[in-house]
């Protein structure tokens, strides 16, 4: 059992990372196209189409993870009748999410241009683009997205990543050379839409080859079980926390400052969002497993397990974090010029926003596994609140200074410390608390002294853009790998972390 967790783990980061590839590379070549061609007003309408359409997918509310932690004990036992109930379920729930999304889109349309302070591109009709973008968040609910949950109750995330990232690929491209051709981002976001729709029908037919035994019921009247009512109010609360960290930060931008502040935060949070996706891909390509681990392995193996994911995680997020400390301002000259840049306290700021977030990715995976959601509600409204009420009051003062610190705030305060709290109160009660955050204190103090050094190394690397990103990119893994080296390879952690590389590599290559 655990060699076949640590195969679909190792299977499910390779396919996860090359879809991340696909998802960074790619879009990164169309923004880059549509600053340059189109202009830095369309940069901003589409990050503020998909902020409205992403608070709008609150409609979900978790019912999605609810329902793939109810599968997992089933799917492991191959009850193909309870998976099927539960797949009925998800298939009854994502219609009226569909259906939610669109008549709450057609909703805001009216206020659409309320949204966005000063002007925008005269010749682009506002509510034609966004039905655009409308169609193409519903279409996938109406269509066969629940059919995904299947594969990720049995730990087979890698087929749906391989799906999206042939599709994916071949949609940025169209999109590019759309472009290119015709400079009409109608038809750019048009091929959106039609990318959505292959990948849903090509993901349908897998899983019907996959699952051939499992099919929906009919039933009549939706009735969900008490622990997934339970389960699913929590994961509401977590969403709407989630979105509003994510979403909200644009439109207050879009609606106070402008369509170009919003592109300029944009651009650094598309750099942000890149790596923590890339990252992201590691932590939940453990979730299967570490599902399957906490109903078959003791807290106390589980726990320890988890220190030594967090420390190899930790690594790869300083890593990360150095590279971004040296790198994202001479990176933002070479792409999107010095009037689209920050100041360096605000691009130092984006550093520290991205280490906070990424310190909770496997903890996160711990109260998945262990289904803790509707422990956290209290964690979810005060960091819902908070975020909300800093970034309105914050933001105003400050504007982008003041968003940043607003997110920075509530992520340490409402989501590390006091869901981290809440993991060892009901899971892991008889292990550590204290043990595990000395060693995330440990971690970050490394991370803060190497970014401090090399921040100021990398304001006197000698040479243009293109020399300093290739000599900051060295100097920043090779320091990162050296301080965890000479501070930790005596540790138990290291050897785990060295031999869990080398063993997923090698399941790759």
């Amino acid at each position: 059992m655990a060699d076949s967790r640590t195969k679909n783990t190792a299977r499910n980061i390779f396919t996860g990372l090359v879809y991340r590839a696909v998802g960074i590379l790619l879009p990164f070549i169309n923004r880059t196209v549509i600053l340059r061609v189109m202009g830095a007003e369309y940069t901003g309408i589409s990050t503020l189409f998909s902020s409205i359409l992403g608070m709008l997918s609150l409609a979900e509310l978790g019912f999605n993870s609810a329902i793939v932690y109810s599968m997992y004990k089933p799917m492991a036992e191959e009850n193909w009748d309870e998976v099927g109930y539960y797949l009925t379920l998800i298939r009854k729930v994502y219609y009226i999410v569909g259906t939610v999304i669109f008549c709450g889109g057609l909703c805001c349309m009216p206020f659409l241009r309320y949204l966005i302070h000063g002007g925008y591109p005269s010749e682009l009709n506002l509510y034609i683009l966004f039905s655009l973008y409308l169609i193409n968040s519903a279409i996938s609910y109406y269509l066969f997205a629940y059919k995904e949950t299947l594969l990720l109750a049995d730990q087979r995330q890698d087929v749906t990543n391989n799906i999206r990232s042939v599709v994916d690929t071949a949609r940025y491209l169209a999109q590019f050379t759309a472009l290119l051709i015709w400079e009409n981002f109608y038809v750019y976001v048009l091929i959106q839409v039609i990318g959505s729709v292959l990948s849903n029908f090509m993901i349908q037919r897998s899983t019907e080859k996959r699952y051939p035994e499992v099919v929906c019921r009919k039933i009549k009247r939706l009735k969900l079980p008490v622990e997934i009512k339970q389960k699913t109010y929590a994961l509401m609360l977590g969403r709407i926390c989630d979105t509003l960290r994510n979403s909200l930060d644009s439109i207050i931008l879009s609606s106070c400052i402008g369509l170009v502040a919003t592109t300029i935060y944009g651009n650094y949070y598309f750099i942000y969002s890149a790596i923590y996706g890339v990252l992201l891909v590691i932590g939940n390509a453990l979730a299967g497993s570490v599902g399957n681990s906490i109903s078959c392995e003791t807290t106390k193996k589980n726990y320890e397990d988890m220190r030594k994911f967090q420390f190899l995680f930790s690594w790869i997020t300083t890593v990360c974090t150095i590279c971004l400390v040296t790198m994202y301002q001479p990176f933002m000259r070479l792409w999107a010029g010095k009037e689209l840049m920050l100041s360096d306290k605000d691009m130092l700021l984006f550093c520290l926003y991205f280490y906070l977030i990424n310190m909770n990715n496997i903890r996160n995976q711990y109260i998945n596994g262990a289904g803790l959601w509707d422990k956290l509600k209290a964690s979810y409204i005060l960091e819902a609140g908070g975020n909300l009420v800093l970034n309105i009051v914050l933001g105003k003062v400050w504007g982008i200074t003041g968003i940043l610190l607003a997110t920075i705030i509530t992520i340490f305060f409402f989501n590390y410390v006091y869901r981290t709290h809440i993991l060892f109160t009901h899971y892991f009660r008889n292990e550590s608390e204290n043990i595990f955050s000395m060693d995330q204190l440990q971690y970050t103090m490394v991370t803060m002294v190497l970014a401090g050094g090399m921040f100021l190394l990398s304001k006197v690397v000698p040479g243009g853009e293109i020399v300093q990103l290739i000599a900051c990119a060295i100097l920043s893994v090779v320091a990162s790998g050296l301080a965890y080296f000479i501070l930790f390879h005596k540790t138990n952690r290291y050897v785990y972390a060295q031999t869990k590389f080398y063993q997923i590599l090698s399941r790759n290559m």
